[in-house]
């Protein structure tokens, strides 16, 4: 793999923002910007983020992002050049300007566009390969001073996880050829300390005219169902952790314990599962079609709404602390409570430090995150299995195949091969977070 020009340009403009450039023109010298079609020419993207502005000028909206090896249509020509933008910019499908300047390129046969070739599977439970590392290691950059050589730029902890994306035979220093793993990124760890990670199995309940509310989770593990006899209930038999179970919505209080009906022999007690009801009252936004997630922090759970109709009930894992209260001056992790709304929707959060994830070793490349209006995140938690239960500073955390469903559900929409969109003013989904 030929790396010598590999990732350039390695972040450009990752905030939702122009670019902190002044603007150099007034409004009437900007022109309006039309989309070329989708069967048109296409630059490639050679940055980690490659901004999507609304208008060509500095301070243009940001609209989405795209990531270094897609390919997007654009228009023959570039709509206009700048001092800030000399290359250009150009309209790019199906809205919005790309600057070459900021991580962009008309060359298809660039060095980076054949590195990062592998685009996200936006169908599947990760959008990449992941893998995690068995032992304390590090994250490699390219040495510029040899051409087949890499060098140590940051230590990695055990089990630290990351999206691989391609590999290369290198060496450190004087060392023999070794094989290295791509992240997203254009950095490498060693191949030999990978392993992988494939995330938990489970998966929510999707509700329909044949599979209602309630419905109840198992999230402690040796719990058993019971049957009823007479005043007194007896286990029937053991149940998985994580195991989803519709409920008739009969109950009985049994020797002091409530318990809920599966079918005619089996029952729950209450005590033992998570269980999401019907909701009978709504927020004052709710309108038929409306999309809205409802997201219960003391119980752990998801529940999808299109108007006042669930269609998808979950577990999700919120802030260790749950409470806002303050202990010992120090700032507790909590999920913010509120109504908030989706701002942006990212396939993996590009610009996410490896400690947001507040574990004991690095996370990199978040999957399937809606941003909060509330500075926190709806994500994809591929290096746990605890949801239902409390875990990490604050974000909302599901498994991989609930949060790539909640992902698709929500708006905005992405366009192909954008890896990052900002929300529709007009049309933004709400999120509802209460105890």
């Amino acid at each position: 793999m030929q790396l010598a020009l590999l990732f350039g340009v390695v972040s450009s403009c990752g905030s939702h923002g122009g670019s902190p450039l002044s603007k150099l023109d007034g409004d009437a010298a900007i022109p309006d910007v039309t989309p070329p079609p989708e069967n048109g020419p296409k630059l490639g993207a050679i940055a980690n983020a490659t901004p999507v502005l609304e208008r060509p000028t500095s301070d243009g909206r940001w609209l989405g992002a795209l990531h270094a090896g897609a390919l997007l249509p654009r228009s023959t020509t570039a709509l206009r050049k700048s001092k800030d933008c000399d290359a250009g910019y150009y309209p790019v499908f199906p809205r919005g300007v790309v600057c070459l300047n900021q991580g962009a390129t008309l060359d298809l046969a660039h060095p980076t566009l054949a590195a990062m070739a592998i685009q996200p599977a936006l169908d599947q439970p990760l959008p990449y390969t992941y893998g995690r590392v068995r032992k304390d290691s590090a994250l490699y950059e390219r040495d510029p001073g040899r051409p087949d050589g890499v060098r140590e730029a940051q230590k990695l902890p055990r089990g630290s996880a990351m999206a691989v994306v391609g590999s290369w035979t290198a060496r450190v220093g004087d060392g023999d050829p070794e094989r290295f793993g791509l992240l997203t990124n254009g950095r490498f760890v060693r191949a030999s300390e990978l392993e992988a990670a494939r995330g938990s199995s489970f998966s929510g309940y999707a509700v329909d005219a044949e599979h209602e509310l309630p419905v109840a989770f198992v999230v402690k593990r040796g719990i058993s169902n019971f049957k009823i006899e007479g005043d007194r209930a007896t286990k029937a038999g053991s149940l998985d952790y994580h195991q989803t179970l519709p409920l008739s919505g009969r109950f009985r209080s049994v020797s002091g314990s409530k318990l809920w009906a599966v079918d005619d022999t089996r029952w729950l007690r209450e005590q033992d599962v998570t269980i999401v009801h019907k909701r009978t009252r709504f927020p004052d936004f709710v309108r038929d079609g409306q999309r809205w997630l409802d997201v219960g922090v003391i119980l752990g759970t998801l529940v999808a709404y299109e108007g006042k109709k669930p269609v998808f009930a979950t577990l999700v894992s919120t802030g260790r602390d749950r409470t806002s209260e303050v202990v010992s001056g120090e700032t507790p992790a909590i999920t913010k409570l509120g109504t908030f709304e989706v701002v942006a929707k990212h396939v993996t959060l590009l610009s996410a430090p490896p400690e947001r994830a507040g574990e004991h070793y690095h996370v990199f490349d978040l999957p399937w995150v809606l941003e909060l209006s509330s500075g926190q995140a709806l994500l994809g938690a591929y290096w746990h299995d605890r949801f239902g239960i409390e875990r990490g500073p604050g974000d909302i955390a599901l498994s991989p195949s609930d949060a790539q469903r909640v992902f698709q559900f929500a708006t905005p929409d992405l366009p192909k091969a954008w890896h990052a969109a900002a929300a529709n003013p007009n049309d933004k989904t709400l999120v509802v977070v209460h105890k």
